[in-house]
């Protein structure tokens, strides 16, 4: 593997992480807003400063989410024939369905983020291997890059 290949799949990695770590401290922080009905800088010190076992389960559900998110790659990229956007409903549903569920709205919040963020990339992924699937959209983009021929009228 060239050194080019390594650093973009380092890059992509990075890029993953970072979106993991939005999903994560986004749904820690809305939901010890609400639980303390804090302001967001208290919710921040006692995300990372009060307690060393919050700090933990933060990082832990960080994990969790990044290792979520690398496998719903994996079997993305294994059914690459067939795409379609029925994944991307599914989850879509599947974000709808989760605030009906009794859990802790920390992992409704986290769950339902994590779905968006694995939706957003399925549907760059078939914007890039099958843009038959994005007519419309291109239509979309070519009626309002329309221009004069001449240019001067």
């Amino acid at each position: 593997m060239s050194k080019a290949r390594k650093d973009m799949i380092t890059i992509y990695m990075f890029r993953n992480a970072l979106a993991t770590l939005f999903a994560a401290f986004a749904s820690f922080m809305i939901s010890l807003i609400h639980y303390y009905q804090c302001t967001f800088a208290e919710a921040l010190q006692r995300l990372f400063v009060f307690d060393i076992y919050t700090t933990l389960y933060f990082l832990l559900i960080w994990l969790f989410d990044y290792l979520i998110f690398e496998i719903s790659k994996i079997i993305y990229d294994i059914y690459e024939e067939k795409v379609t956007f029925l994944p991307c409903i599914a989850l879509l549903v599947l974000c709808g369905v989760i605030f009906f569920i009794p859990i802790l709205d920390l992992f409704q919040y986290n769950l339902c983020i994590l779905f968006l963020l694995i939706c957003l990339r399925m549907v760059k992924e078939m914007w890039k291997r099958t843009p038959e699937l994005f007519k419309w959209a291109h239509r979309l983009v070519d009626q309002r890059k329309k221009r004069p021929e001449s240019g001067l009228k």
